[in-house]
């Protein structure tokens, strides 16, 4: 009877261990708004503010309410060909616009948003007399996807500034842990789930390659939110442990659509399913562009032979969709049988889908 007992309590213990813990939420790159046109504020504080990181552990609720912050900026996501040079970080499909109190400045963040990963890929700034660019190296990226309660990763950011005094490298080489999940609540937005992610820095920047400039330890928190991606953060002075109560502190208002016609920036290049298939006398082609780049959309023939080019050359970002009139470049109709259509880019992306013409 006794190991009755003990198999049955194993048996048990295995079975609550298979089991999914409710509430906890996966955060994928769908979580981050990526609509041209959506809109929102982002409210800081200064290094000084009394600041309260909280527990780590599964289910908690994290009260960042009544935080005082000082600096307000609005946020908007643009499309590229609003940004001082189309022609920066053709990679980027994700570009963000922050306006502060003086509507002289600006400044952009860039980044490269797929289903698998978040990059960041550097930033822009405009003012009344120029604009430059400050390009940045994401590997291993920001984020990889999807992110759940207790993953680790480790992500680093570099980048060079030629000055008067010479040239600064910057290494940021951070170490992440999901360390909670539960609720988090924040001023203008209320309660929502959320992962919080326990972030340590360190920070090296030399001068022409041989003289130390800065060699700090620092540690953050960050909260993303379903449907928001990062909503709150906080973040130690140089040198602070992990339970600092003493920091910089920022939270993200309530975000909003545009009120005109707006468009989603796909996170793939892809060639979806054409309609109909099989077809005759036409079909229509649906594709996606995830960054400025050059592209083909052909068909070829069961031989491999291209036969007609229905796209052929630069495209920026966004959904598109083609229609075949089952003729080949010549203008001739061509035969009852299978049909391959290929995107394919510059850049070494392709994809292929299969078409059936019925006379």
């Amino acid at each position: 009877m006794k190991h009755r007992q003990i198999i049955s309590a194993l048996g048990l213990a295995a079975l609550l261990c298979a089991m999914p813990v409710w509430g906890q939420i996966t955060i994928s790159s769908s979580d981050f708004p990526n609509t041209i046109g959506y809109r929102f504020s982002h409210s800081c504080s200064d290094f000084t503010t009394a600041v309260n990181p909280g527990p780590a552990g599964a289910d908690q609720t994290w009260d960042l309410q009544g935080i005082p912050v000082i600096t307000t900026v609005d946020i908007e996501i643009i499309n590229r060909s609003d940004t001082p040079d189309p022609s920066w970080f053709l990679s980027a499909n994700r570009i963000l616009k922050a306006m502060g109190d003086s509507e002289m400045v600006a400044s952009y963040t860039y980044e490269e948003l797929t289903s698998s990963y978040l990059k960041q890929l550097g930033m822009a700034f405009t003012t009344p007399d120029t604009s430059y660019a400050v390009e940045w190296t994401n590997d291993p990226p920001y984020c990889p996807f999807p992110i759940e309660y207790q993953d680790s990763w480790m992500t680093r950011l570099s980048w060079e500034e030629t000055m008067s005094e010479g040239t600064i490298a910057m290494l940021d080489t951070t170490w992440v842990t999901v360390d909670g999940w539960g609720t988090v609540i924040i001023d203008e937005v209320g309660s929502v789930p959320c992962l919080r992610l326990k972030m340590h820095d360190h920070v090296v920047a030399t001068l022409n390659g041989d003289s130390t400039l800065l060699d700090d330890w620092y540690w953050r928190y960050v909260w993303m939110a379903s449907g928001q991606g990062e909503v709150a953060s906080m973040e130690s002075e140089p040198g602070a442990d992990e339970n600092f109560t003493q920091g910089f502190f920022c939270r993200n208002g309530g975000g909003a659509d545009a009120e005109e016609l707006v468009q989603i920036v796909p996170l793939a290049f892809e060639l979806q399913s054409p309609y109909p298939n099989p077809f005759n006398p036409e079909t229509t082609i649906p594709y996606s562009v995830n960054v400025l780049t050059d592209v083909e959309l052909a068909i070829h023939n069961a031989l491999g032979q291209k036969v007609r080019t229905l796209v052929s050359g630069q495209t920026a970002p966004g959904s598109y969709s083609v229609a075949w009139n089952a003729r080949d470049d010549a203008g001739n109709p061509v035969g009852t049988g299978v049909y391959y259509c290929r995107l394919s880019s510059l850049r070494g992306n392709a994809s292929v889908q299969r078409l059936v013409l019925l006379r």
